[in-house]
């Protein structure tokens, strides 16, 4: 499937200058970057659906870390 958009000179440099640091051809740039927004959205609804089905139940992260024994282990 083909999609077309138009964008402004500067947006278009901007990108050019972005996918070539990253070693990308603007095509392969385009689709990572659609894959990686397509994740994101889908994170989200799970998220959303994990966040309803919750019992309100929840742990804070200083428990998780000392119930693992990872409080001299972390940063």
């Amino acid at each position: 499937m083909i999609y077309t958009k138009e964008i402004s000179a500067e947006m278009q440099k901007k990108f050019s200058k972005i996918a070539f640091e990253n070693g990308k051809s603007e095509n392969e740039f385009i689709l990572e970057l659609i894959r990686e927004q397509i994740e994101d959205y889908e994170d989200a609804i799970a998220l959303d659906k994990a966040i309803e089905e919750s019992t309100g139940d929840f742990v804070s992260l200083d428990d998780v870390i000392r119930e693992l024994g990872l409080e001299n282990k972390l940063l």
